[in-house]
């Protein structure tokens, strides 16, 4: 059967009966392989596509996460998807949404397997340090002066749904996991989907500017790193101290060793030891 012909793995019209959401996918593309999920809506929200558009595939072939490392999205088992936001918000809270995405996702999973998962500043989703999501925010954001209609946040959410510890790359079969390794069963992935998309919706949609603090509220109760003596990795320094806290972008708040903070906007954050 040729690529053309191949009959989408999902039906999007059944898909999107199921959704009793206000904005987000209610435009819904599913494809069965795919390079990337979000260099797709990219180029739709470059010509376009309206805030909620939603892609969705079975597979990725050049899937990627943050720093442009690859991200494993094997057909049959995860959910592999991007949605495209076009925020009414001041440049400088655009820094707070992977936050803010981060924890709708958090809590989405636990709703789904009753486990307690934690946020790692900015964007991943961890069950005891093991990844089982990882987000990734890919934005243009044109002056003022410009026209809203070129600005565009397109997110790309990875899940491990149905992944047993073999169907992962050696390097990765002690970092991550799935929600059926965890539950011990297999999951719908329709029905994660849908529950996934709803709670989306219901938070990013509407009065985002008004949810922000509460959302970021919501991702501290979620971070294990918070308070606690950290490593982070940011251009080609290692800054060491007390992840104090968030800013209302998002950004960590750092106190050093000799009482002064920093403020970061990127890096990579480990545990000191």
């Amino acid at each position: 059967m040729s690529r053309k012909s191949e009959k989408p793995f999902w039906d999007p019209d059944e898909l999107k009966a199921q959704l009793q959401t206000a904005v987000l996918g209610k435009r819904l593309i599913v494809f069965n392989r795919i390079t990337s999920t979000n260099d797709f809506l990219k180029r739709l929200a470059r010509r376009g596509a309206e805030a909620g558009t939603l892609v969705l595939a079975d597979q990725q072939t050049a899937g990627r996460g943050r720093l442009g490392r690859q991200w494993q999205s094997p057909p049959n088992v995860g959910l592999w998807l991007s949605f495209l936001v076009r925020p009414e918000l001041p440049l400088e809270l655009i820094g707070a949404l992977p936050l803010t995405i981060a924890v709708v996702v958090a809590e989405s999973l636990s709703a789904i397997c009753g486990e307690i998962f934690s946020v790692k500043w900015p964007n991943d989703i961890l069950w005891r340090q093991r990844k089982i999501c990882g987000i990734l925010c890919e934005a243009q954001i044109a002056p003022m002066e410009n026209s809203p209609q070129q600005n565009y946040i397109v997110t790309g959410i990875g899940i491990n749904v149905n992944q047993q510890t073999n169907d992962f790359s050696p390097e990765w079969r002690t970092r991550a996991v799935s929600l059926a390794m965890l539950a011990e069963r297999p999951f719908d992935r329709q029905k994660v989907f849908v529950e996934l998309v709803q709670r989306l919706d219901e938070n990013l949609f509407e009065n985002l500017r008004e949810y922000i603090p509460l959302l970021l509220s919501r991702w501290r109760s979620f971070c294990p790193e918070l308070g606690k003596r950290i490593r982070l990795h940011y251009l080609r320094e290692n800054v060491t101290g007390v992840f104090e806290d968030i800013g209302a972008a998002g950004e960590l708040i750092l106190r050093m060793s000799d009482g002064q903070r920093r403020i970061f906007s990127a890096g990579e954050v480990s545990i000191a030891k």
